[in-house]
């Protein structure tokens, strides 16, 4: 009876400490089903993705995914093309400057305004022809508008021969120390050019002008030009 109060203790001893190794067996087992895995991402991806990016069909043609854009256009001529391009524009372009214009405003004087307006309208470079000045409109006409003539100070030949004795052709007519145009003021004729001061009587204005042979001046644009 002894005996068996002895070992009745032990074998308790003896089951609970196996199941208490069962427990903890369990335990190990279930955190081990739980423990965090490798992302979706990480366990799709092969370890050298260029195997991927680099595969061929059968027939030897690379094939193509959102994700290897680089194999699809690597060889593209037009981006080739476009590449030396944008180089070539750089190394010629890419040292120069642009400033913004250091230019003021303009004022414009009511004479200047005036010619603006009428350059606007639209102001000829030559003569009207016959044919121009025929069809020009009916004069009675409330809209009507002259053609605008060219007035122009136009110097054709100087005969020079002393500073008093000389002779020239200034808008077509013959001009001499003895008959000068009344619009000529203060007249100096050289041997290749002439000095004078124009009067302008549509302007009320007197023009300073030097012209050399075959040379004109516009009154209304205040520019000297070539030819008759």
């Amino acid at each position: 009876m002894k005996s068996n109060q002895k070992i009745f203790p032990l074998f308790s001893v003896l089951c609970f400490s196996l199941l208490m190794g069962g427990l903890a067996l369990q335990s190990a087992r279930a955190q081990e089903v739980v423990a965090p895995s490798a992302s979706p991402a990480e366990a799709i991806v092969p370890a050298d993705a260029s195997a991927v990016a680099a595969s061929t069909t059968p027939d030897g043609a690379a094939t193509g995914t959102k994700t290897d854009g680089a194999v699809l256009t690597k060889d593209a001529p037009e981006l080739k093309i476009l590449k030396s391009i944008e180089t070539e524009i750089k190394k010629k372009k890419g040292n120069e400057i642009f400033e913004r214009s250091s230019v003021p405003s303009l004022v414009f004087t009511p004479s200047q305004y005036a010619l603006l307006r009428e350059a606007r309208i639209g102001f000829n470079t030559r003569i009207p022809t016959l044919q121009e000045l025929a069809k020009a409109g009916d004069p009675n006409d409330p809209n009507y508008r002259p053609p605008v003539a060219l007035r122009d100070v136009r110097l054709g030949g100087i005969a020079f021969n002393t500073p008093d004795d000389w002779t020239i052709w200034l808008n077509n007519n013959r001009v001499t120390p003895d008959a000068l145009p009344a619009e000529a003021i203060d007249l100096r004729v050289y041997k290749d050019f002439i000095e004078l001061k124009w009067f302008d009587s549509l302007t009320n204005q007197v023009f300073p002008i030097r012209l050399r042979m075959n040379q004109r001046f516009n009154l209304d644009t205040r520019v000297f030009l070539p030819g008759l």
